[in-house]
């Protein structure tokens, strides 16, 4: 009896390194884990290498060199789909990726955005998707060939579909220093978003979990209206809440207007069972006081 191959050294080529990419590869590099990524321009790519990523230009037309994906082991895909829903690094790198013999675990970081509007109802991952945007239905789109593409090439792909996105330096306290902040108030809205650490921590582990799946919520514990929020968050820094406006003033623009007009509750007992996910941060509070805490250390 012939003793097993060792298992190629961890590897992870991060398509779209950017803001939760970049939280993951600091775990990883932190425990000796090779880490490369793309950067849209020369610029980024600097960026990368300075934080002891391998970096590589890539804006979703000429792929990145053959040898850069010499011994990946995983893939983690950011880069949001084009304007037909058509996913770039599919088109430039499937082929390569169905032909690499290392790769064990991909994923594809997607949106709640998906589904639409479900009135508040609590969802998991089976729920119909009615996207209401333009945006959310290339999401879908992206997600469909991901999953195509790994059935056709026996490949282990994960789709994480994420609320709204938090954490060090992308959170409510700049703007409520500068006091441009405000509550915008709809009645019974709420969501979930989720700190982009707990992001990290459900990716570390879906990596050893590469079969499980295809597809996980990744969310806090609490969904919550943002007014809310943004009181909770102006009280950490000593300030009283930012001034409340209507959801109907002239002036709230058409991005937030698609934001409110879907209400969702998210459940994410498939991660919790399937991959071991417990969120540090439960709900807001806890997640944005350790925002504050690292943002002002």
């Amino acid at each position: 009896m012939h003793p097993a191959e060792p298992l190629t050294p961890r590897h992870l080529f991060c398509f779209g390194c950017g803001y939760t990419a970049q939280r993951l590869a600091r775990r990883l590099l932190a425990e000796g884990t090779r880490v490369s990524g793309t950067a849209r321009s020369p610029e980024g790519v600097q960026r990368l290498q300075g934080l002891g990523i391998e970096g590589h230009r890539f804006d979703g037309d000429a792929p990145v060199p053959a040898t850069a994906l010499d011994g990946v082991t995983d893939i983690l895909c950011s880069i949001p789909p084009g304007e037909g829903g058509e996913d770039g690094v599919i088109s430039a790198h499937g082929a390569a990726l169905a032909n690499l013999p290392t790769l064990r675990w991909c994923a594809l970081l997607s949106t709640t955005g998906v589904y639409g509007d479900v009135d508040g109802a609590w969802i998991d991952e089976s729920a119909p998707l009615r996207p209401s945007s333009e945006r959310a239905r290339r999401r879908v789109a992206c997600e469909d060939r991901w999953l195509a593409w790994a059935r056709a090439h026996g490949k282990a792909v994960q789709v994480f579909r994420l609320p709204g996105i938090y954490g060090p330096h992308r959170s409510p306290f700049a703007r409520l220093r500068a006091g441009t902040a405000r509550r915008i108030i709809k009645a019974r809205h709420v969501f979930n978003r989720i700190h982009v650490d707990d992001i990290a921590s459900a990716l570390q582990l879906a990596m050893d979990h590469p079969e499980a799946g295809p597809i996980f919520h990744l969310a806090d514990e609490e969904p919550a209206p943002s007014d809310e929020v943004l009181t909770y968050a102006a009280s950490l820094l000593g300030l009283p809440p930012p001034p409340a406006t209507s959801i109907e003033a002239d002036d709230v623009s058409p991005t937030a207007r698609e934001f409110y007009a879907e209400c969702k509750r998210l459940k994410t007992a498939r991660a919790k069972q399937a991959l071991g996910f417990s969120p540090q941060f439960p709900s807001f509070r806890e997640g944005l006081a350790a925002v504050l805490a690292e943002e002002t250390q």
